[in-house]
């Protein structure tokens, strides 16, 4: 752990070129990562849908969370990413949705579904934000009413419409079909519209300290920016509470079951921890 400290220590003074990705910043996902993975978080629940509460508490350092059968439920990867990077990735975010804020009764089109336990928080937790409060949700791929239809999804701050544009010539930057900015709301949340082994990404971003909530096991993982979370977001209620101090900026990278569908992909099955570590769990 003293290795990837220090690495964290220096690269929080690097400064880091916008289109290229040096040594050290790999070196330090990797250390992340190799963390993550001989930190394994064993769930006592025999089964994949409903888990016992484990109440670990606050969790703050690199972690996976396995099933009873060694299944990767959610990577918890803190610090992943650099703090120059952290402020690179957070500005363009914030000018798209500065304008913009998320209306709870349109998040069904979206795939977001509604958790009542998490009923009664301010969705707009900041009254003075800089970047205002917004949701934008960016899925060229969307597969809607039996057709592929690309387009750019926006809800206005002054009602409940939709604005929709055509994709421009860049090139898809992910693997994930979606990708949605969240700017300075509560995000109590579980993904409907992925299958259960497809893993959605959270990137946090900003400068918050927030905490990540997941009520099937009953614990908080510190969520400050530069932290990246996988999880099964079709299996756990998670959620973004209220926090005490800066402004949130989350990227949320998500799979449609359907669009996999339109094309006849079977789902994939679960990353195990022996797929992970091998050999090393048969010595």
């Amino acid at each position: 752990m003293s290795q990837l400290t220090n690495l964290q220590r220096v690269m929080a003074a690097e400064d880091l070129p916008s289109a290229s990705i040096p040594s050290n910043e790999t070196k330090l996902s990797a250390l992340v990562i190799a963390h993550a993975v001989l930190n394994p978080l064993p769930h006592a629940a025999d089964k994949t849908k409903y888990f016992q509460y484990p109440q670990w508490g606050h969790i703050f350092d690199p972690a996976t969370v396995l099933d009873v059968h060694g299944r990767v439920m959610l990577w918890y990867l803190p610090g992943i990413i650099p703090p120059e990077r952290v402020v690179k990735q957070s500005l363009p975010p914030c000018s798209l949705v500065k304008h913009s804020k998320r209306k709870n009764e349109s998040s069904m089109r979206f795939g977001h579904r509604h958790v009542p336990e998490l009923d009664g928080r301010d969705m707009d937790p900041l009254a003075d934000a800089m970047f205002g409060h917004g949701r934008l949700m960016n899925s060229p791929a969307t597969f809607q009413q039996g057709h592929l239809i690309a387009r750019i999804c926006t809800i206005a701050a002054k009602g409940d419409w939709v604005v929709t544009q055509p994709p421009s010539g860049t090139q898809w930057p992910s693997i994930y079909v979606g990708i949605g900015v969240i700017v300075n709301q509560e995000t109590p949340h579980l993904d409907k519209v992925s299958a259960p082994s497809l893993l959605d990404l959270l990137e946090s971003l900003g400068t918050h300290d927030a905490q990540f909530h997941v009520l099937d096991f009953g614990s908080i993982f510190s969520y400050q920016p530069g932290t990246m979370i996988y999880l099964a977001g079709k299996l756990l209620h998670q959620s973004v509470p209220k926090w005490e101090k800066g402004e949130s900026i989350a990227l949320a990278h998500y799979m449609k079951d359907a669009v996999h569908n339109r094309f006849g992909l079977a789902r994939p099955s679960f990353t195990q921890q022996k797929d992970l570590l091998g050999n090393f769990l048969q010595t």
